[in-house]
């Protein structure tokens, strides 16, 4: 019986890994006072107004573990200056921008994305006359977080009775297509995503005027991404903590300077005392982060934080 019981926990944790995939990102429609960024597993912007599918189908059929952890794998970065030609040649139509170097095509074009989401941002606050940014950022194993972005902004907006602009941030939490998620696989690489996509968001928003108010409203792993916007973190193993200092520029991404921040939590899915033990790691070191207040909603029946379960469903 007990081997029948670890053959049926191998045959569980197998299927899972098998099924987990990457979150391929489709722009929405736009909406007026909501700026929208979509990231790739490494922190890479998505163009807003052309569809780039990064799934490559060499890649699908390479078993398993080795095609779905691979560098090449889901990234923007590898369909436009490998793989996808039609979408390099589209992109660079569309933006303006010259095909005859591939990677200096996309570097170009992350250049751009970043400068339109500022302007973005900056002229809807104008619009609004408020001088605030609510970012919201869901968690892990959560492809489709519309629902819950539309209904969110609703209830600010009827309770606050102003008109803030919204970030909502799409990123890849990786998918389990309806498995349970709580397995080291998905659990490691959502992780490390959370990290990355973080870095970014923060060079996206170093940009932003210093007198907005800066309002991060997160779920489960989401708090990972808005920590590692805010600071650097040590609690990475030794390996990764080198990855995000060499090829993501942790150490050359400034602190966020903008004189009013404030972080709400919804269920964090972190380790608190591990993490906010680094909230002075700012960059450079004498900028202090003006993070002025930290909320936290603590839900008791959420298995991603209370680990009530073996195999929690949601992230």
């Amino acid at each position: 019986m007990r081997y029948i019981k670890y053959l049926l926990f191998i045959c569980l944790c197998s299927a899972c890994v098998i099924k987990q995939k990457n979150v391929l990102m489709i722009p929405r429609r736009e909406e007026p006072g909501v700026v929208k960024l979509y990231f790739d597993k490494n922190g890479n912007l998505y163009p807003t107004d052309v569809h780039v599918t990064p799934y490559f189908f060499y890649l699908e059929n390479i078993p398993g573990r080795k095609k779905r952890y691979s560098d090449d794998y889901a990234t923007i970065e590898s369909a436009l200056t490998k793989y996808d030609s039609i979408s390099k040649f589209y992109v660079s139509q569309r933006y303006h921008l010259p095909v005859t170097d591939s990677i200096k095509l996309f570097k170009r074009l992350q250049a751009l994305l970043k400068s339109n989401a500022v302007a973005k941002m900056e002229q809807s606050m104008r619009d609004n006359n408020q001088h605030q940014l609510i970012v919201l950022i869901h968690g892990f194993n959560d492809p489709t977080p519309d629902a819950y972005y539309f209904a969110l902004r609703k209830s600010i907006t009827e309770y606050t009775k102003t008109k803030p602009t919204f970030v909502e941030v799409y990123w890849d939490g990786l998918n389990a297509l309806g498995d349970y998620t709580m397995l080291p696989a998905i659990w490691k690489y959502s992780q490390h995503n959370a990290a990355k996509v973080g870095l970014s968001l923060r060079n996206v928003l170093n940009a932003i005027d210093t007198n907005t108010q800066l309002v991060f409203i997160t779920h489960s792993l989401g708090s990972s991404v808005a920590t590692n916007a805010l600071f650097n973190q040590t609690k990475w193993d030794k390996g990764f903590n080198e990855i995000l200092k060499d090829k993501y520029q942790s150490e050359q991404i400034k602190t966020l300077p903008q004189k009013a921040i404030l972080l709400g939590m919804i269920a964090p899915a972190i380790s608190g005392v591990e993490t906010f033990r680094d909230v002075n790691n700012t960059v450079p070191k004498d900028q202090p982060l003006k993070l002025n207040r930290v909320i936290i909603g603590y839900n008791h029946y959420d298995y991603a934080v209370t680990k009530g379960g073996l195999f929690p469903h949601c992230g």
